[in-house]
């Protein structure tokens, strides 16, 4: 009888292990992507977008 309840303690210890091993490497790829992300916003051509906007050379074009 002593030999029952020892049984389902050692299939929760492997469970246990097996779940905590993904969730730090999960973090650890997103942290990567994202230092390169906040150098790449102030790059990108926000000013120059602004006066191509008002520019009418896209609306002739497609009727020509």
């Amino acid at each position: 009888q002593h030999h029952q309840p020892n049984l389902p303690l050692p299939a929760q210890q492997p469970f246990q292990p097996q779940s905590i091993q993904p969730q730090p490497h999960q973090p650890l790829q997103p942290l990567q992507p994202l230092q390169p992300l906040q150098p790449l916003q102030p790059l990108q051509p926000q000013p120059p977008v602004h006066p191509i906007q008002p520019l009418p050379p896209q609306p002739p074009l497609p009727p020509i």
